[in-house]
């Protein structure tokens, strides 16, 4: 059985190769665009995509090195034929704690260009929606 008998472990790897490729083409075509023009907010934005992709591609990159050696019997902690348990993902509640977090944020952000009379109201908001939501998250039934 080869090593990428798990489709989705094979699937981590493909997505994995795919980022990093895209991110190695972003980071060439900054430095191209860098050389060749006299901006530097579009040189910016590309290299700040090259780096979200690779922040991407090696994410998947470790989880797909992740799956491989928990199946490998020569591996510390690997499962060999063993199934791993599957622990169940635990979600809290719906609740207004995520709507009101991100409305907090909003108005925070808008704060920043409109002055301290919205920073300050955005930022309770925000610790206080912040707050609930953990709160509530923390309550398993």
């Amino acid at each position: 059985m080869g090593q990428d008998a798990d489709p989705q472990t094979a699937g981590m790897r493909i997505e994995a190769r795919i980022f990093l490729g895209i991110a190695s083409f972003l980071v060439l075509a900054t430095v191209v665009y860098f050389a060749t023009s006299s901006e530097n907010a579009g040189s910016t934005m590309l290299l700040l995509a090259g780096g979200m992709a690779l922040i991407i591609g090696g994410y998947l990159a470790v989880q797909a090195r992740k799956h491989t050696d928990a199946g490998d019997p020569g591996r510390e902690g690997g499962g060999g034929s063993e199934e791993p348990a599957e622990e169940e993902a635990y979600l809290p509640h719906a609740s207004v704690w995520p709507f009101a977090l991100g409305t907090g944020l909003v108005v925070l952000a808008n704060g920043l260009a409109l002055g301290l009379w919205a920073i300050i109201p955005g930022a309770l908001l925000t610790a206080t929606s912040a707050w609930g939501y953990a709160r509530q998250s923390r309550r398993r039934d």
